[in-house]
């Protein structure tokens, strides 16, 4: 049997070195977070192939072991190229775990660990218990309520949050109704000069409708 599989195979790859049908074209989407090229080290060993004998999926179950693709579809137009198209990840923030940063995306899937996370500055650092189980709820109530400069995000005792902004003010939300306390920050945040929101250390939120305020030393 393993006779007769290689000669079908030589005889395959004969036939396509002879009217040329050997991968010779690789295409691959466009890419906004990955770099193409570890992708090309996968496809590019197959260079030069019958087209025929390619192996597809296998293949694609390589490039899924990137934890940034989300999904892979492969064309082959059946003559000497292969489309490779591509949805990634998109990361949503970082995971604090012991002082290892871990990004992770919209399907809450760490997708690498970050040795620079000031190339992701503009997104929030989570801590604490099951912080990453309800981080979606609160991105998405920041980005309803445009708040500005979170760099810190932790979970307290499992149940609210407190906020670090990047004016190093830090917002402690209560457990529920956290768009109004929100929005009685904004309201505080347009009353208060620069000179004063630099003095305060803690704005206290868990209280309705009361903002307790807490100046530096």
């Amino acid at each position: 049997f393993e006779k007769f599989s290689n000669n079908y195979f030589n005889i395959i790859q004969h036939y396509s070195n002879k009217y040329n049908y050997n991968l010779s074209k690789i295409e691959i989407s466009k890419l906004n977070y990955l770099n193409k090229e570890e992708i090309y080290k996968i496809v590019n060993e197959y260079k030069n192939r019958s087209i025929f004998l390619v192996p597809l999926k296998n293949i694609a179950s390589e490039i899924r072991q990137n934890k940034w693709i989300k999904s892979v579809k492969i064309k082959s137009n059946y003559h000497n190229a292969l489309e490779i198209i591509l949805i990634e990840e998109i990361p949503i923030g970082i995971y604090d775990n012991n002082n290892q940063k871990l990004l992770f995306s919209s399907n809450l899937v760490f997708i690498e660990i970050l040795k620079n996370e000031n190339k992701y500055n503009n997104l929030i650092i989570f801590s604490g218990e099951n912080s990453i189980n309800n981080s979606i709820n609160l991105i998405s109530i920041l980005n309803d309520k445009s708040i500005l400069g979170v760099r810190k995000a932790e979970f307290i005792e499992n149940r609210r949050w407190d906020l670090k902004l990047k004016n190093q003010i830090k917002l402690k939300l209560p457990e529920f109704n956290i768009p109004k306390a929100i929005e009685n920050y904004h309201k505080l945040y347009e009353n208060l000069s620069y000179s004063e929101l630099k003095d305060i250390e803690i704005i206290d939120l868990r209280i309705t409708n009361q903002a307790i305020i807490k100046y530096r030393d």
